[in-house]
């Protein structure tokens, strides 16, 4: 079943989006990131990683009303 999802985007994700933040209506994890990367090519080209309420993903996950999910490319350290 499909939820309406929030989906925030960080670094080189936002800058490929030109969004911080978006709505999207998906019924797990595969389907958002073929959503995105089919809406924004650029995202193709970022290794990003996905995070479900503030854990990161490891797998494939089922989604429910109001989860966010944050989209976060490799972040560079200093």
């Amino acid at each position: 079943m499909a939820a309406e999802v929030r989906i925030l985007y960080f670094g080189a994700a936002q800058e490929a989006t030109g969004k911080s933040d978006e709505t999207i209506v998906a019924g797990d994890t595969a389907s958002v990131r073929n959503q995105l990367i089919s809406r924004y090519p650029a995202l193709k080209q970022i290794p990003f990683r996905m995070a479900l309420n503030r854990t990161l993903l490891k797998g494939e996950s089922e989604l429910q009303k109001s989860d966010i999910i944050a989209i976060m490319p490799p972040f560079q350290g200093g």
